[in-house]
């Protein structure tokens, strides 16, 4: 009975936060009629706060962005397309927005339950952001869908292995665990950047796409820059 309460008060918290940013989002569109480009401007400012809000680290969000366009200009994808990628990069992760934040912040394991819940905001963030009609947050619900599959099949949701998952995917999945691994969480410390260098590597033909991998480390220099760089100069000491 309690389990069957817990997860009814989960789907209604995921629907309310559902439902605000619907209302926002009607909001925006009604100020902002005549310029497609600046809508989606303000949609993508709009999401990057919900995430903020929801306890997302706002240098986190820009660094894992910036990391993103690194790796697709070393693999030689286009400027406009390196464009879209980074702001892409930047709400992908929306779903997390309609999970619920004792569930997202919990520093114990969580249970078999909790991480169904925790796994369904790839789901979630895929079809909000689609629905949104707009290059960037096409690309951004297709990330949003695939950043937790792995090269060889492992991940979740769906399965999905080596060149069937997007590589804008492919990219964002190894610049979200830099970014993640860099930073201290509930129930973690932050890891050294030699460590995450390590387990990227180690990770290489598993977790994540090898050619990824060559240009996350071909542009290792550059990347430890972005995650060191302030954005908010009264945070981020740690690393220093």
């Amino acid at each position: 009975m309690t389990k069957s309460m817990n997860n009814k008060k989960l789907e209604i918290f995921k629907m309310e936060h559902k439902k605000s940013l619907e209302m926002k989002l009607a909001k925006l569109r009604d100020t902002i009629l005549e310029d497609d480009v600046s809508l989606e401007k303000e949609m993508i400012k709009m999401f990057t706060l919900s995430l903020f809000l929801h306890g997302k680290n706002k240098n986190q969000i820009q660094q894992i962005a910036q990391i993103s366009r690194v790796l697709g200009e070393s693999l030689g994808l286009g400027v406009k397309y390196c464009d879209r990628l980074e702001q892409a990069a930047k709400i992908y992760d929306i779903g997390n927005v309609m999970i619920c934040k004792e569930i997202y912040e919990k520093e114990e394991k969580l249970s078999f339950e909790e991480f169904k819940v925790v796994k369904n905001h790839t789901f979630l963030g895929h079809y909000f952001l689609k629905a949104q009609g707009f290059p960037t947050t096409d690309l951004a619900a297709i990330i949003s869908l695939e950043h937790h599959e792995w090269w060889n099949g492992g991940g979740y949701p769906v399965q999905k292995k080596s060149h069937d998952i997007n590589m804008a995917s492919r990219i964002v999945a190894v610049a979200d665990t830099v970014g993640i691994l860099f930073r201290s969480r509930p129930g973690r410390s932050a890891w050294s950047y030699e460590k995450i260098l390590e387990y990227i590597i180690k990770k290489s033909d598993r977790q994540f796409d090898p050619n990824v991998v060559k240009a996350f480390l071909i542009n290792q220099e550059k990347i430890h820059e972005v995650l060191r760089m302030d954005i908010d100069a009264s945070q981020n000491k740690e690393h220093k």
